[in-house]
């Protein structure tokens, strides 16, 4: 399969699964009050938002080659790359309150419709990167501008199948920067948006971890084994992993009793 019908199929399901998403949420708890334009324009923020701060990368190439070292890459460079993929989620979420005002308040002061928009800022984020990681693929010029060199070009359904994990990572990440709004504006408990802040980023930090282990460990035993399973136990174990810290993360987040429906 070449990169132009994996750009096809990946706009197919930015449409789709949005659609979807959109028709199974839209009436919970405060999200019924949330225009579908306004679903739509953080959606397509949210998918922009992966390319515009993808010319980090021109710094994050430049680290790497100054100081090639696995202890380097994983704790400074993939940090960083962490740090601006949860700000993007993060900024995206602050640019829909501010479009609705009170009612984009109030849906952060739901525990349910907090982790539902965040996880639908993510989902739309992993599209984005889908999108423009097989827009790439098809002008490989577009590497000098953005400052990477993509190891898959989108020419196997493998790599297909390893974005739909992907995308549901982001999911994940954007769903815990919204628990951490609810905090914020839900329990009022500022300083817990940092602290789901950095759950998003240690998050992505295991998934890209165990790739940087793979590259820089290659002879170890371990690393054979997430390699050669990467696509039915590695991707689908590490996905498990982060639904359950989702599923805790909400379950001890405590209940607003003045907002949350049940």
């Amino acid at each position: 399969m070449k990169s132009l019908p994996s750009l096809v199929l990946f706009i197919g399901i930015g449409l789709a699964i949005p659609i979807i998403y959109y028709f199974i949420f839209r009436r919970r708890s405060a999200l019924d009050k949330i225009p579908a334009w306004v679903w739509a324009y953080t959606g397509f923020i949210s998918c922009v938002f992966f390319p515009v701060f993808l010319f980090r990368k021109h710094w994050e190439k430049a680290l790497v080659m100054a100081y090639n070292k696995f202890w380097f890459v994983a704790g400074v460079v993939q940090m960083d790359n962490n740090f601006w993929e949860t700000l993007a989620k993060l900024l995206v979420i602050v640019i829909f309150i501010a479009l609705c005002r009170e009612n984009g308040k109030e849906t952060f002061k739901q525990k349910s419709s907090s982790l539902i928009f965040g996880y639908w800022v993510g989902l739309c984020y992993g599209i984005g990167e889908a999108i423009t990681l097989s827009v790439i693929g098809y002008f490989p010029v577009l590497n000098r501008i953005f400052g990477i060199n993509l190891f898959m070009y989108f020419t196997t359904w493998y790599v297909v199948w390893e974005r739909a994990y992907a995308i549901q990572i982001h999911a994940i990440i954007g769903a815990l920067v919204g628990l951490g709004f609810y905090h914020w504006y839900g329990l009022a408990k500022k300083w817990w948006l940092l602290i789901f802040f950095v759950f998003g980023m240690l998050y992505h930090e295991l998934v890209d971890g165990l790739v940087l282990v793979m590259m820089y460990f290659p002879k170890l035993e371990f690393t054979g084994f997430i390699r050669a399973h990467i696509y039915t136990i590695t991707l689908p174990v590490l996905l498990v992993v982060g639904y359950l810290i989702v599923f805790l993360a909400y379950r001890a987040s405590k209940d607003n009793k003045k907002t949350e429906q049940i």
